[in-house]
């Protein structure tokens, strides 16, 4: 059965009481993505909506994700979870340094519902030696 492959690699740390030692980690290995084409197949196969149907349900969804994340909001995915807009502010000696300015890129946060959560748990791994 499909599983998730990791490689060994190895990086010198820079600080810490390791420092200067050399650490080895597990790293993914190319990691498979269902296609945008799967996705749209595998959608109409399920439920009465075409593939094209499915796509332009997609490319909107996709419009509609910009639009609040540009406004700042969240978008509910209902069965998956939630994608929110999410920054946060550099450390600033005084609150007077804080500003707009002070904001770091802002990032995609996503808070998954128990289903996604729990077909994560369910992943199989393997280290390849």
């Amino acid at each position: 059965s499909p599983m998730m492959t990791f490689e060994i690699k190895s990086k010198v740390t820079k600080q810490g009481r390791r420092a200067g030692k050399t650490l080895y980690y597990a790293y993914p290995m190319k990691r498979q993505k269902l296609s945008i084409k799967d996705v749209e197949q595998r959608i109409s196969e399920s439920c009465s909506l075409s593939a094209a149907d499915v796509r332009a349900a997609l490319v909107a969804f996709g419009e509609i994700v910009c639009d609040c994340f540009q406004e700042g909001i969240g978008v509910d995915l209902g069965e998956m979870g939630t994608l929110m807009p999410f920054t946060q502010g550099r450390l600033m000696d005084t609150p007077e340094e804080v500003t707009v300015e002070t904001l770091q890129p802002a990032k995609v946060m996503v808070h998954p519902k128990k289903n996604i959560q729990t077909a994560l748990g369910k992943i199989r791994y393997r280290i390849k030696r």
